[in-house]
């Protein structure tokens, strides 16, 4: 019955590979085998939105699943992040601290971090066997994420955010780009985790017209390739693998059937990330001298010694009862078997956890406030300035070319002498128009036979080959009639010409104007939220624009491909006490809390509305049952999650529950802990 207890004999050390990206969490379990990194165990990718922890929670559980019977849990983690979570080298202070936090919660040992198309390129170079020359191109469902790598050197890298056209964000990205390369390398490795849109993606990019895009810097046409989403967190394990000792590459391994894996999750399998650059010792990761063959290095920055104090976080170390034993049980407890079966009894009892979310359909109210700008419940302005640039291609079309010219013969039948000011028209019998270039007398005619006659030079009334005609064309001259003055081309007319030509439109400019605006008014609010403390949330509908100073690259009807937009704007933003207007909130709402519900403050919801100075705030108020998590703990100890679940199905509203058990225990083994304290019960609303 405890034969998977006695096949726990490590020979070597696991760690996690957790990869962090715009929409999607995916983990592994890996080791150096062999002078190879080998993957043992993944999960399937996780959709997040919002909570973080517990889309990372729900991974590492789930990879956990797939773990061989004989290997322990990892001791030390390798972060692939995307470059959004990347300044100047280092992670942004605020990820930091959201990292820290994750850390502590799941009892993570961090060991460094690596930026996803770093990782990815490093991966390229293990199986190309030479250093990489791409462009890796990143998509989420905002943005799109450019690298260029020169000798599996990067760089340059730049984030754009996304359009309806592909094309036109990555014009724009190389465009940024422009003058980090003598010339763009003729490779685009195109990831997400969405194999449908990089094919479609791939596509489009084929029949792209690459002299106009990244400003003809392709010496080829560059040929698009799609990365094996499934490999990204191979490549996270890789750089962190190169770092931890000299690896050769990737070594195949049989991981769980996808098909299974994919049962598991509520989310399909959609996106991975890559490595980035520093030392070891700044990464976190410790000197070891693995007896592995010399290959270069990825070099990992520094994690670990930058969220301090994690490195000292460990898994909860398990209290062993003490065991009053007689003599005769003495005895026999110095046998191997009784020893083996007390330890794996105690480990049973005593070392699972798990965290148990109810899920309820809550029952909801609203209330409306109005609050005056003086009244109790303070506001406070925030003003910024904030600037920016944006290129975009043109839509507009413009004709140009040149006007053909000729000379013509004029023939004055009348007996009186005509003057013909410059700028006179002629008309073809086609009723093309023509007009004199300077002015002529034409005297009157001698006889019917012998008309007054003189030379003028013309040009066309408009551009075009059209008003090319030939000689002996017969024109009717001004106002006269034809049978008594008209006009006989000399020769034929040539020079006319015309072509379509892309140029700037009016909702070219509109278009950009509000794209960036838009861009600096979030890049506003993002700031402002920043140095606001946390008790203060910003009011967006609150936004004005104070002023704003602008300047096209182009004016409309210019010949161009593109335009730019230099903008800077002055903005002011409203900020409310969130602890005032919950305060507030709750004194209206506790009145209409029927009997055996709760409000909770994460809970409550605001949508404001601001009017000069009145803020309609619309509140809604989800409640849950109002029962005691810890004495749900207490009923549900011991047993299996299907008897707990049951027992869920007295409480009002209640619509399922998610178990998150480590270790899950195979066969009978797999039940809730038997000890309360090692479970956390909270409910959650369903959406």
């Amino acid at each position: 019955m405890l034969d998977f207890l006695q096949k726990q004999k490590p020979n070597t050390e696991n760690f996690w590979a957790l990869l962090i990206e715009p929409e999607w969490i995916t983990s592994a379990v890996w080791q150096i085998k062999d002078g190879k990194v080998e993957v043992i165990a993944k999960s399937p990718p996780t959709r997040w939105e919002d909570n973080l922890l517990e889309a990372i929670d729900t991974s590492l559980s789930a990879c956990s699943q797939f773990l061989p019977e004989e290997s322990m849990d990892p001791s030390r983690t390798v972060f692939g992040l995307s470059n959004n979570w990347i300044e100047d080298g280092n992670i942004k202070p605020e990820k930091l601290e959201e990292l820290k936090v994750i850390c502590e919660k799941l009892s993570l040992v961090p060991s460094g971090f690596v930026v996803l198309s770093e990782a990815i390129s490093h991966f390229l170079k293990s199986e190309d066997h030479g250093d990489t020359n791409a462009l890796v191109l990143g998509l989420s469902d905002q943005n799109i994420e450019i690298a260029i790598f020169n000798l599996g050197t990067l760089s340059g890298v730049t984030n754009v955010l996304r359009s309806v056209s592909v094309e036109d964000d990555l014009m724009e990205g190389l465009t940024r780009l422009k003058d980090t390369v003598e010339n763009f390398p003729s490779r685009i490795v195109l990831y997400n985790q969405k194999e449908q849109e990089l094919e479609d993606v791939k596509e489009i990019l084929n029949n792209s017209d690459w002299e106009k895009v990244g400003q003809s810097k392709f010496i080829h046409t560059p040929k698009i390739e799609v990365f094996d989403p499934e490999k990204k967190i191979i490549a996270v394990a890789l750089a962190g693998g190169s770092e931890l000792g000299a690896v050769g590459g990737v070594e195949d391994s049989q991981l769980p059937d996808e098909t299974v894996v994919e049962s598991l999750e509520s989310e399909e399998v959609e996106n991975i990330q890559e490595p980035n650059k520093l030392t070891a010792e700044e990464l976190g990761f410790v000197k070891e001298e693995p007896d592995l063959p010399i290959t270069q290095k990825i070099q990992l920055p520094d994690l670990k010694n930058k969220i301090k104090g994690l490195t000292t976080f460990s898994r909860p170390s398990i209290k062993m009862p003490k065991l009053n034993l007689n003599n005769k049980m003495l005895v026999v407890a110095g046998s191997g078997a009784l020893t083996l079966v007390v330890a794996s009894f105690l480990l049973w009892w005593f070392l699972p956890k798990a965290v148990v979310t109810i899920y309820v359909s809550p029952k909801q109210i609203e209330e409306n406030i109005e609050i005056q700008s003086d009244s109790s419940i303070k506001t406070s302005e925030n003003e910024i300035s904030v600037s920016g640039e944006k290129t975009i291609s043109t839509t507009g079309t413009k004709t140009v070319g040149e006007k053909s010219k000729g000379k013509v013969k004029v023939q004055n039948g009348t007996a009186f002498p005509i003057n013909l000011a410059a700028g006179s028209t002629l008309l073809s019998s086609s009723d093309l128009k023509f007009v004199t270039l300077s002015s002529a007398s034409i005297s009157g005619a001698l006889s019917p036979s012998n008309p007054g006659t003189g030379e003028i030079e013309v040009e066309a009334g408009s551009i075009g080959s059209e008003y090319n005609i030939s000689k002996d064309e017969i024109f009717k001259v001004g106002n006269y009639p034809k049978a008594e003055v008209d006009a006989i081309s000399l020769d034929g007319f040539g020079g006319g010409s015309s072509r379509q030509i892309s140029a700037v439109s009016e909702s070219d400019r509109k278009k950009i104007l509000d794209e960036l605006t838009e861009e600096l008014l979030n890049d506003a609010k993002s700031q402002i939220s920043q140095k606001l403390d946390s008790n203060q949330i910003l009011i967006d509908s609150s936004v004005e624009i104070v002023s704003r100073d602008e300047q096209f690259s182009n004016k409309v009807g210019d010949e161009a491909t593109s335009i730019k937009l230099s903008l800077k704007l002055d903005v002011k933003i409203i900020s409310i006490s969130k602890d005032e207007l919950l305060a507030k909130s709750k004194e209206i709402l506790n009145d209409k809390i029927p009997t055996n519900f709760v409000l909770k403050d994460d809970q409550i919801e605001y949508e404001i509305m601001a009017e000069d100075d009145l803020f309609n705030v619309r509140v809604t108020a989800n409640l849950l049952p109002d029962i005691d998590e810890g004495e749900i703990a207490k009923k549900i100890a011991g047993k299996y999650p299907e008897l707990a679940e049951d027992y869920f199905s007295s409480i009002t509203g209640f619509t399922k529950a998610e178990f998150k058990i480590k270790p899950l225990f195979p066969g009978k083994l797999g039940t809730l802990p038997h000890i309360p304290k090692r479970m956390t019960v909270s409910f959650a609303v369903e959406e």
